[in-house]
C-alpha cells in the first residue's frame, strides 16, 4: 500500500513539473466565423481558447476585427468586446478540456494542461459589395512552449481570418466548428480527430492543412503584415511539412480534404500547432474561407485508442461504400455503428448529429463500456442533398494517470443524391426539327432514352451526357435516368416536348355562285392524329361560322377569303390560304315553310331575275311549274324547290316546305281493364296513318301514367279512373279514344309486434293473412345471414344491430301488400381489463375494469377486498387469474380476466441522469418496487468530494453541495439497500447531472 501510494506521488510530481512550467503568454488556439443578419451585415464570432497555466496574461475584454477588400480597398475595423454570456445561456469562459475525477486542470487549480474558451463577437455592416473579403484578428501572443514552432514560439500572435463574397453570395454563413479543442493523446499511439465541421447553408466543402499565421497583433494594419510561421523540427526528425509532418508524427499524418479528419501517431511528448483552413463552395465557386489554429497534446501514456466501425449489414434503403453512408433524398437512412476499445475500459460517445438535422435521431447503448453501439435514423429532405459530415466523439473515461481524458473523433461521411430532374432550356412546344436543349441535374451518369411513339433516339445529340439538344419531329416524352446509384427510386424522369404539325389544307380554285345561293366552303384540311386546329376566316362577312372548317356562305356580292389555320393554338406553326368568290344576283321566293291539311291549297309568292329559267321540283300538286307563283294543292309532305339556271352560274335555288299534315285514327285499347292496388300495367295505344313524325300524343289525366305523351305508358294503379287518349298534328287535326281502370284495393297481411332483444339472441316472426282474400306467398326482403327462410311466415331473426324486417305476400288474384316490424338490439355490455399485472412484495393491485357496465361479480373471492364492487383491491398470495362477470343497465351481460403476478423479491434501481428543478427527474434518487430499506445512498464528484448522502429512501439529491448548484457533468453514486426477504441490493455507477 505504502509503494503504490510512494509510485503514484512520483507520477503526479512529475507530472507537476511538466505541465506548470513558467508561463508568460496564453494563446493557445482560435477560430473566426460569421452569421449572416441581413443584406450585407454580419455578426463575426472570435472563439480564443486561453491557457490557464498560472502567470498567464488574462484574456483581453476586447478585440479588433479588421477587415478589408481586393476590389477596391476598402479597409475598416469594429470592437468586438467579451461576452457576457454565449448562446445557450452559458457564462463565457467555459473550460474545453476537462481532467478526470482527482485531476484536475489548472483552470481547477490543478497540474493538467487546462484550457478557458473566450467568445467574442460584433456586427460589420460592409459598406459596399465584393467577392472577396478579408475579416482578422489577432491576439498576443501563442504559449511558448510549442514544440513545432519557431524559433521563440512566444514571440508570435496567434492569428486568424476568414474571407467572404457579398457579391455573388450574400446572405451566405460560414461553416462552424462543432469539436471543442484542445485534443489530448498518447504519444506511439494512433489518433483521430475532427473539428466537426458543418454549414448552416448546405454549401460544398474542403478542407486543407496550412501554416500557422503570424500578423497583427491586438490592432489593424492597412495593409495586414500576415506570414507564414515555419516549422521547427526537433533535432533528429525529419523537417516538417504541411503534407504529412507537421509535427513529430513520423509522416503518418493525414488529412482528408473532404471530410476534414485527421490521423496520425504521435512520436513524441509535445505540444503543437495545428492550423485548419476550411474552403466553402457553391455552384463549383469558392464563396468563403475560415481558419482553425489549435494546439495539441501529446504525454506519455498507455490509453489505447478506440476503433468506430460501421456494421454494413445494418444498412438500409442505402448502402455503405468505401467509407461511406449513400442515402437518397426523401427516404429514410438507417445504419449502426460500434465505438470498441480492449476489455473493461470505459467508453463514452457523442455525436454532432444535431448540427446536421433537427430530424436525425441517435440511439446508444451500452455507454461506459469497452462496447458502445450508436444507431442513426434520418429521414433526409430535398434540401438536405449533398455531402454532410457525422462526427462521431469517442472519449476514454478510464482516467489512469497522469488524469487524461483521451478523446478520439472519427467521421462517417453521409451522402444524400438529390431527385433526378430534366430541365428544359427553351419552349417545350415547337414545330418540326427545331432544336431544344436539355438539361438534367440531381445525380450523374445519366442515360437518355425516349418513350414509344415519339421521335426516335436519334433526335437526341447525345444519349449519355448532362444536357442534350433535341430536335423531334413529333410530339416526343424523352427520358433520362441517372445511373450513378441503384437505390434511389428518385433518380429517373422525363420531359415532353410538344410538336406542332402545320397545318396542310388547299381552299380548292375559286368561287362562281349566285346570290341566295349557299355554298359550302371547305379548307380540304389534313388534321394530324390527336392535333386540333383554330380557323379564322377574314372576312367573316357572309359566313355562318368563321371559325369552322366547312362553314356555309350566302354572299351577296364579290368577296375575298383569306384563311388562317393554327395547330393547337401555336401561332408559329400556322398557314395561311386565299380564296375568291364571285356572285350573281339571284332572285327570291316570300313563302316560308308552312303546314295544312291534306287537300287546302297554297299560293306561290315570289319575284326573280328575268335572266333564269325556272323549274319546280316535284311538280305534283303544282298548277305550273315553269312560273314564280304557281298555286299548290300538295298530295303529303313536300319540300318543294324552284332552281333558277343561268349559263356560266351555278344554280340559284329557293326552297319551301308544306306540311300536309294527316287526320289520325286513334285506338287506346280494350274499353275496360281490371288491375290490383299499386300494380303497373303497360298500356299499348295505335294510331294511323302511323309513320307521320310530327303528332302530339296525350293522355287526361296523366297524373296515374309515367308518361303522358307516350302511346304505351305505365300505369300505376291508385285510383279507378277513365283515361282519355288524344292524338294531333301541328295544325290541330287529331283523332281520341278512352279506356276505363278498375283499380282493386290491396291491403291483407299482418304481422308481429316489434321485440327487443340483446346482441346475437334469435326471435320468432309471424305473418299472416287478415281473411280478406286468400294468401298464396311470402317473400322476406331482409338478407338471409339474418333471416332463417325467406319464405316462411314464422322465420326465426338473429339481427346484430336494430334492424326492419319487410315481408311482402301476394293472394290469389296476384295483388301484393307489404308490411314491416323491427327487431331493436340493446347495446352491447363492453368490459375491459388487461391482461396481466405485477406487483412486488408488500404491495396490492387496484382492479379497475373500464366499459360501460354496472353490476359485477368477481371469481376467486381470495385476496379481493370486495367481490361484488367494480374495482377492488387484490392482494393474492400467490399468482392468481381473476375473472369478472358484468352486466350493463340494460340487462345485457358479459366476462373478461386479468393475471395477478407476483415478483419473487423487491427491486431497485437509479436513473443515469437528472435535472435539477425540471421534471421529470429533477431530484436523483433511488427508484424501488416493493418493501426496501435503504442502508447508504451516497454521492461523489469526480475528485472524489461526497457531495450527499442519506439513508431515507424517499429522500435525493438536488444538485448542490453546501447550498451551492453543482456544474453539470459526470458523478459517482453507490446505493446499499435490504429487502423484504433480507437479499441485498447494491447498484454504483455515473450519474450526468445536466442544466
Amino acid at each position: 500500500m505504502t509503494k503504490k501510494c510512494t509510485q503514484f506521488l512520483l507520477v503526479c510530481l512529475t507530472l507537476l513539473f511538466s505541465f506548470s512550467e513558467s508561463r508568460a503568454t496564453h494563446a493557445a488556439g482560435g477560430e473566426l466565423v460569421y452569421q449572416w443578419l441581413s443584406g450585407s451585415t454580419y455578426r463575426f464570432y472570435f472563439k480564443f481558447y486561453k491557457d490557464c497555466a498560472p502567470g498567464s496574461a488574462s484574456e483581453p475584454a476586447s478585440l479588433p476585427f479588421c477587415y478589408y477588400n481586393s476590389c477596391n480597398s476598402t479597409t475598416g475595423n469594429v470592437t468586438a468586446p467579451k461576452m457576457s454570456m454565449l448562446p445557450g445561456n452559458l457564462p463565457n469562459g467555459q473550460p474545453v478540456s476537462l481532467g478526470c475525477p482527482g485531476f484536475p486542470t489548472t483552470c481547477d487549480g490543478g497540474a493538467l494542461p487546462g484550457y478557458r474558451e473566450w467568445w467574442y463577437s460584433a456586427d460589420i455592416t460592409f459598406p459596399s459589395q465584393c467577392n472577396f473579403w478579408t475579416i482578422y484578428c489577432g491576439i498576443n501572443a501563442r504559449n511558448t512552449a510549442i514544440d513545432n514552432l519557431g524559433p521563440g514560439p512566444g514571440s508570435y500572435t496567434l492569428f486568424v481570418k476568414a474571407t467572404l463574397d457579398n457579391l455573388n453570395a450574400q446572405g451566405n454563413s460560414s461553416p462552424t466548428f462543432t469539436i471543442k479543442p484542445v485534443p489530448y493523446t498518447c504519444a506511439n499511439t494512433p489518433f483521430t480527430y475532427n473539428n466537426g465541421v458543418v454549414d448552416p447553408d448546405g454549401d460544398s466543402l474542403s478542407f486543407e492543412l496550412a501554416f500557422p499565421l503570424n500578423g497583427p497583433g491586438q490592432t489593424c494594419q492597412n495593409p495586414p503584415n500576415i506570414t507564414n510561421i515555419d516549422y521547427a523540427p526537433t533535432a533528429g526528425v525529419d523537417n516538417y511539412d504541411n503534407v504529412d509532418n507537421p509535427f513529430n508524427t513520423n509522416n503518418t499524418f493525414t488529412l482528408n480534404t473532404f471530410t476534414g479528419q485527421m490521423s496520425f501517431t504521435p512520436a513524441v511528448q509535445s505540444e503543437n500547432v495545428v492550423s485548419i483552413k476550411v474552403h466553402e463552395y457553391r455552384n463549383g465557386q469558392e464563396i468563403g474561407t475560415v481558419i482553425r489554429d489549435i494546439q495539441t497534446i501529446i504525454r506519455v501514456c498507455n490509453v489505447p485508442p478506440p476503433q468506430v466501425v460501421v456494421d454494413a449489414n445494418s444498412v438500409y434503403v442505402g448502402t455503405y461504400v468505401n467509407g461511406q453512408i449513400e442515402g437518397c433524398a426523401g427516404q429514410p437512412m438507417h445504419f449502426c455503428f460500434d465505438a470498441v476499445t480492449v476489455a473493461d475500459r470505459i467508453l463514452v460517445v457523442d455525436d454532432n448529429h444535431e448540427f446536421i438535422d433537427n430530424n436525425i435521431s441517435v440511439v446508444y447503448t451500452n455507454q461506459a463500456t469497452d462496447t458502445v453501439t450508436g444507431c442513426v435514423d434520418w429521414l433526409p429532405g430535398f434540401a438536405d442533398t449533398g455531402l454532410h459530415i457525422f462526427v462521431i466523439t469517442v472519449k476514454d473515461s478510464t482516467c489512469e494517470p497522469p488524469g487524461i481524458p483521451i478523446t478520439n473523433t472519427f467521421t462517417i461521411p453521409l451522402h444524400v443524391w438529390p431527385a433526378t430532374e430534366v430541365l428544359i432550356l427553351g419552349p417545350d412546344t415547337i414545330c418540326p426539327l427545331e432544336p431544344v436543349p436539355l438539361v438534367a441535374i440531381g445525380g450523374a451518369n445519366y442515360q437518355w432514352d425516349v418513350l414509344p411513339g415519339g421521335s426516335p433516339i436519334t433526335s437526341m445529340s447525345c444519349t449519355a451526357c448532362d444536357n442534350p439538344m433535341v430536335t423531334p419531329t413529333v410530339t416526343t416524352t424523352y427520358v433520362v435516368t441517372s445511373t450513378i446509384n441503384t437505390y434511389c427510386d428518385l433518380n429517373r424522369d422525363t420531359i415532353t416536348i410538344t410538336v406542332r404539325q402545320p397545318p396542310v389544307f388547299d381552299l380548292g380554285p375559286d368561287i362562281i355562285t349566285c346570290v341566295n345561293n349557299p355554298v359550302q366552303l371547305n379548307t380540304n384540311l389534313v388534321p394530324y392524329p390527336g392535333q386540333t386546329y383554330a380557323v379564322q376566316w377574314d372576312p367573316p362577312t357572309w359566313l355562318d361560322d368563321p371559325t369552322s372548317n366547312t362553314p356555309w356562305m350566302d354572299a351577296f356580292a364579290d368577296v375575298t377569303y383569306i384563311v388562317t389555320i393554327i395547330p393547337d393554338g401555336f401561332v408559329p406553326c400556322q398557314t395561311k390560304d386565299t380564296l375568291n368568290v364571285t356572285v350573281l344576283q339571284g332572285f327570291d321566293v316570300f313563302n316560308g315553310d308552312t303546314a295544312i291539311c291534306m287537300g287546302d291549297t297554297v299560293q306561290v309568292n315570289a319575284t326573280g331575275d328575268t335572266r333564269y329559267t325556272y323549274s319546280w321540283t316535284p311538280v305534283t300538286g303544282v298548277s305550273d311549274p315553269s312560273i314564280f307563283n304557281p298555286f299548290i294543292v300538295p298530295d303529303t309532305t313536300h319540300t318543294y324547290v324552284v332552281t333558277a339556271t343561268y349559263p356560266g352560274c351555278r344554280d340559284s335555288i329557293q326552297l319551301f316546305t308544306i306540311d300536309a299534315q294527316p287526320v289520325p285514327i286513334v285506338d287506346a285499347g280494350p274499353p275496360e281493364m281490371t288491375v290490383c292496388l299499386g300494380s303497373r300495367t303497360q298500356l299499348n295505344a295505335t294510331y294511323t296513318p302511323f309513320g307521320y313524325p310530327y303528332y302530339t300524343l296525350l293522355w287526361t289525366p296523366g297524373s296515374s301514367l309515367t308518361a303522358s305523351d307516350a302511346a304505351d305508358p305505365v300505369f300505376i294503379a291508385f285510383d279507378t279512373v277513365m283515361l282519355h287518349f288524344v292524338v294531333s298534328t301541328p295544325v290541330g287535326c287529331k283523332g281520341e279514344d278512352s279506356i276505363l281502370m278498375n283499380v282493386n284495393p290491396s291491403d291483407f297481411l299482418d304481422i308481429s309486434a316489434d321485440q327487443v332483444i340483446c346482441p346475437r339472441d334469435t326471435v320468432q316472426l309471424h305473418v299472416s293473412g287478415d281473411g280478406s282474400t286468400t294468401l298464396i306467398s311470402v317473400n322476406w326482403t331482409e338478407d338471409f345471414h339474418y333471416v332463417s327462410d325467406a319464405s316462411s311466415l314464422d322465420p326465426y331473426v338473429s339481427p346484430i344491430t336494430t334492424t326492419t324486417f319487410t315481408v311482402i305476400g301476394t293472394d290469389h288474384i296476384g295483388c301484393t301488400d307489404t308490411v314491416s316490424t323491427e327487431i331493436i338490439v340493446k347495446a352491447e355490455a363492453i368490459v375491459n381489463l388487461p391482461d396481466s399485472a405485477v406487483i412486488y412484495p408488500g404491495e396490492t393491485y387496484q382492479l379497475d375494469p373500464g366499459g360501460n357496465c354496472l353490476y359485477f361479480t368477481w371469481f376467486p373471492p381470495s385476496g379481493l377486498s370486495d367481490d361484488q364492487i367494480a374495482n377492488p383491491v387484490a392482494a393474492p398470495e400467490v399468482n392468481t387469474r381473476y375473472y369478472v362477470d358484468a352486466a350493463a343497465e340494460n340487462g345485457c351481460a358479459t366476462r373478461d380476466s386479468i393475471d395477478i403476478i407476483l415478483a419473487p423479491d423487491s427491486y431497485i434501481d437509479v436513473p443515469n441522469a437528472f435535472t435539477p428543478g425540471a421534471a421529470p427527474n429533477a431530484i436523483f434518487k433511488v427508484v424501488y418496487k416493493g418493501n426496501a430499506t435503504l442502508k447508504k445512498f451516497v454521492v461523489y464528484n469526480r475528485w472524489g468530494v461526497k457531495m450527499y448522502e442519506t439513508s431515507n429512501i424517499t429522500e435525493g439529491w438536488d444538485g448542490t453541495y453546501n447550498g451551492k448548484a453543482q456544474p453539470m457533468g459526470v458523478y459517482v453514486y453507490t446505493v446499499e439497500a435490504v429487502s423484504s426477504t433480507g437479499k441485498r441490493l447494491v447498484k454504483q455507477g455515473n450519474v450526468t447531472l445536466i442544466r
